[in-house]
């Protein structure tokens, strides 16, 4: 099984810091997967989205309250959600 994917190993194609006049955002690319872009439009709250044949999709928002600080932070919430997990009574294999 392949290990974890860690966000601050994926190579980031843009990022430009939050202003008071636009959002914060950043752009990873993860191989075999694709773009995800991470925007804070306002302070503590980070939205996920992926880049579609039809635009950006939204797949989760996340703040402060999910323990998530950074865009950084808000990334890795979202590869987590994607690793399979594994159950102690199946021999190890990832759970469907």
């Amino acid at each position: 099984m392949a290990l974890p994917l860690r966000a601050s190993q994926l190579p980031v194609k843009y990022e430009r810091s939050r202003e008071a006049h636009r959002p914060g955002q950043t752009i990873y690319e993860v191989t075999g997967s694709g773009l995800y872009r991470v925007t804070e439009a306002s302070r503590g709250e980070f939205d996920v989205a992926t880049l579609t044949q039809i635009g950006w999709t939204e797949l989760i928002r996340l703040d402060v309250s999910d323990d998530v600080f950074t865009a950084l932070e808000a990334m890795q919430a979202w590869l987590d959600v994607q690793t399979p997990t594994l159950r102690p009574d199946d021999g190890g294999n990832p759970h469907e």
